[in-house]
């Protein structure tokens, strides 16, 4: 086994982890709907006891897809084809024209977790369970925050590029017309946390902003503002999550925590919306044709790139393969 197909990269394409597959809100009770990731389809549904799961998409008796046309029968996940039901853990409960089930007949299953209004799935190439909890998020109380914006966007591009946009510096200042950021690194054990101090020209005034970011994983970091204007804070939780071997999703929750002035935190967030996202379309036109350099001529104010790319490697899939898959339980909520 080599490394990734695709000559744009080279370098591992898929990354090891926790990832968020989606929101709570849109998947309701019942409910089944196909997910695309790391190569391959999954279902993604939600039992009748308001569990969610995660199957292999593709039916083993004769390959339909359970999300084109399969329905959710208790909680489990029902066949369009032949009706054949596969319960969570991915095995055959029910044929209705048969008396015995095949011992064979199982499907991929995989684990999930939900949480704040998430929902996740740990992924690794050989398939195992996961040898650790969902990361947390530090300080963080829902109660505390109004109803977050959420985003999703499917860019051709590799993750590891999206999160190293945060440390180049000089774009800020080039693309968007920020003064260049500077940036502290701290690492703590895989993690990597970084506090970013920047300041913006906006409505006739210059605006200080400090950012914490607390980088877990690619599929789970976040990036915390302690500092905004008014005393109000905020936090953008972002999963990169591999499509294929061309296409990174990226999703992220802006959140604000609320405050004691009517209205305010709803003027804020707004304003941070706007912010975020007119600089994040800028960067969007260049990210889908840009080259990746595995060794790129660097100046002494480029950041620290590299650091962010060493500290990223840590999740590539492994070269070659370990093992072969086993079905993984699924342990719902957490």
């Amino acid at each position: 086994m080599g490394a990734r197909k695709n000559l744009r990269y080279d370098i591992p394409f898929y990354t090891q982890g926790w990832f968020q597959l989606g929101w709570s809100k849109d998947l309701r009770r019942g409910q089944l709907k196909k997910v695309r990731q790391f190569g391959k389809a999954f279902t993604l549904f939600r039992g009748n006891d308001g569990v969610v799961d995660l199957l292999d998409d593709v039916c083993p008796h004769l390959g339909a897809h359970f999300s084109a046309g399969g329905c959710v029968k208790g909680n489990s996940v029902r066949c369009p084809y032949h009706h054949w039901s596969f319960d969570r853990t991915g095995q055959c409960t029910d044929i209705p024209y048969a008396d015995k089930i095949p011992a064979k007949a199982r499907v991929g299953a995989h684990t999930v977790v939900e949480r704040h209004g998430m929902i996740f799935m740990y992924r690794n190439k050989a398939g195992t369970e996961p040898t650790y909890d969902l990361p947390t998020i530090e300080g963080f109380d829902p109660d505390e925050f109004l109803a977050p914006f959420t985003y999703e966007f499917t860019i051709r591009i590799h993750g590891q590029d999206i999160m190293e946009n945060s440390v180049d510096s000089p774009h800020f200042w080039a693309v968007h017309g920020h003064e260049m950021p500077e940036n502290e690194f701290h690492e703590d054990g895989a993690e990597l946390r970084i506090t970013q101090t920047a300041s913006v020209h906006r409505f006739g005034q210059k605006l200080h902003f400090q950012l914490k970011f607390t980088m877990i994983e690619p599929g789970f970091h976040y990036v915390h503002f302690p500092r905004l204007p008014g005393g109000a804070t905020a936090l953008v939780f972002s999963s990169l999550v591999p499509v294929d071997e061309e296409h990174t999703s990226h999703r992220m929750t802006m959140m604000i925590r609320k405050t004691r002035i009517p209205g305010y935190s709803n003027i804020l967030r707004r304003f941070i919306d706007w912010q975020m996202m007119r600089t994040y379309h800028e960067d969007m036109r260049i990210w889908e044709s840009k080259e990746y350099h595995a060794r790129p001529i660097l100046c002494d104010g480029d950041g620290s790139i590299m650091k962010l790319r060493r500290w990223y490697a840590q999740f590539h899939d492994p070269v070659e393969d370990t093992a072969t898959r086993p079905d993984v339980r699924t342990v719902g909520v957490g």
